[in-house]
């Protein structure tokens, strides 16, 4: 899954989703206390106030639920690990048989047409227009399970919910990040512990790093890379696809200065001959190569694996992008297909992920683990708040907890277009741009682009 998750960042399904309403999955918070209240009545207690049935623990009659993902890699080693940890030592009598396939769009698709689909998925944040009428409204999973929606950074819920509410909960932020080769930067008469902190300062790192005779560069940037390149662009004009005042959908490529800073920035790489013409710059970097790149935290395993001495931080922001912080939030998801009873244990199991046992530590969870094993980035408040998180220095350094940031990615979250925007207008602008020295005119061809799919899917 690692190695795709660039392609998910370019590629994701935009379809309509259903709204909120349906049968609740378990009784309120005010049907427990109630029943709890009329069980206790009456009863005996035992010393110091405690009845003798609450002193049994609870029982649960047994359920198994589905569970599919697209994890496949050492990062799906990991989650079976939790799940299975899940099996053995949750307290509702739960059994969750999970499904990790590289095949998961096609199953899935499938299986939602038919519905036939698991309880639990794991998808993008765009699922939420994936599948008409196939994925639940989860709005009151904060009553029915432990979980407190202050814990999660409000953006990331955000990039979750229609006007409807609530239909995912956070599990993976993918987002493009910074490295910088220390042994490369010292090479060069650079300070290791310092990365460029300017678009600039990244060209003029790169010419002093950059020795052809040794194949090392110090600019890593590829042209056929659409997620990142995508992502960079936006942290110098901002995102392609706003909401105006009007409340209406409006794309930004014509006259978009920061954009055609940003094009001018990116050929200079390559026309100084800091950036190579490679397309596998994870192997580059990884083999002391590269002195500057930009690609996801995914590959921080990797390097730590390789014991490379390296650096990692956030992608650098400008005064005409703003606070940017793109990312695509893949998510759980409750299908339509769950029943009730099916649907409360896959909240309990999202619950567990985030809670882990009663009275373990923050650190035992699957959510500690995401970030501390895997390399991504919370977006949980409990885990970016532990000691554990604090003293990881690369983990601080690409968490941004700033609800101001926005950490959407080519348009907000509540835009149904995010793919074909992606894969249309933007694609079309990175192949162009390649071989125009006036992108003024390829700016405003993906402005008319643009614009089609807008009036297509809102008629304006």
């Amino acid at each position: 899954m690692r190695k795709v998750l660039a392609i998910v960042l370019a590629a994701s399904m935009c379809m309509t989703l259903a709204g909120c309403g349906g049968k609740d999955a378990a009784p309120s918070q005010g049907e427990k206390e109630s029943a709890k209240q009329e069980a206790s009545s009456g009863e005996e207690t035992q010393e110091g106030g405690e009845t003798a049935d609450a002193a049994q623990a609870e029982t649960y009659d047994p359920i198994t639920i589905q569970f599919w993902n697209g994890w496949t890699g050492s990062d799906g080693q990991v989650l079976i690990e939790f799940v299975e940890k899940f099996n053995e030592t949750n307290k509702w009598n739960i059994k969750v048989e999970m499904d990790s396939s590289s095949e998961f769009g096609d199953k899935i698709t499938t299986a939602m047409a038919a519905d036939a689909a698991p309880a639990l998925i794991l998808t993008g944040a765009s699922g939420k227009y994936d599948f008409e009428g196939k994925v639940r409204c989860i709005s009151d999973i904060w009553e029915k399970t432990d979980m407190k929606e202050e814990d999660f950074i409000s953006s990331y819920l955000d990039s979750l919910s229609t006007e409807d509410g609530l239909y995912g909960i956070p599990f993976q932020i993918s987002s493009y990040v910074m490295y910088w080769n220390k042994d490369l930067f010292e090479g060069a008469g650079l300070d290791p512990e310092q990365p460029p902190k300017t678009y600039d300062e990244w060209t003029e790192y790169a010419q002093k790093i950059t020795d052809p005779d040794a194949h090392v560069y110090g600019s890593g940037l590829s042209y056929t890379n659409i997620g990142a390149d995508a992502c960079i662009m936006q942290m110098f004009g901002g995102l392609q696809v706003t909401e105006n005042e009007e409340g209406k959908w409006q794309a930004h490529f014509a006259g978009n200065q920061g954009y055609i800073d940003y094009v001018e920035w990116f050929k200079l790489q390559f026309d100084n001959g800091s950036n190579p013409v490679e397309s596998d710059l994870d192997t580059m970097f990884v083999s002391n190569q590269l002195g500057l790149y930009i690609t996801g935290a995914w590959l921080m395993a990797d390097l730590n694996a390789y014991g490379i001495n390296y650096g990692v931080t956030t992608l650098i922001e400008t005064p005409e992008g703003g606070k940017q912080a793109p990312s695509n939030t893949q998510c759980f998801m409750v299908t339509s297909s769950a029943s009730e009873e099916e649907a409360l244990a896959a909240y309990r199991f999202i619950s567990w992920w985030h809670t882990a046992n009663d009275g373990d530590p923050i650190e035992e969870s699957g959510v500690f683990a995401w970030s501390d094993r895997i390399g991504y980035p919370t977006y949980y408040y409990p885990v970016a708040d532990s000691e554990a998180y604090q003293n990881n220095e690369r983990m601080k350094a690409i968490t941004i907890t700033d609800p101001e940031y926005c950490m959407d990615s080519v348009s907000p979250g509540s835009f149904r277009c995010w793919q074909p925007m992606l894969t249309g207008p933007l694609i079309q602008f990175f192949n162009t741009m390649t071989f125009e020295e006036d992108i003024t005119g390829v700016l405003e061809e993906c402005q008319e682009a643009a614009d089609k799919i807008i009036f297509e899917e809102y008629g304006y």
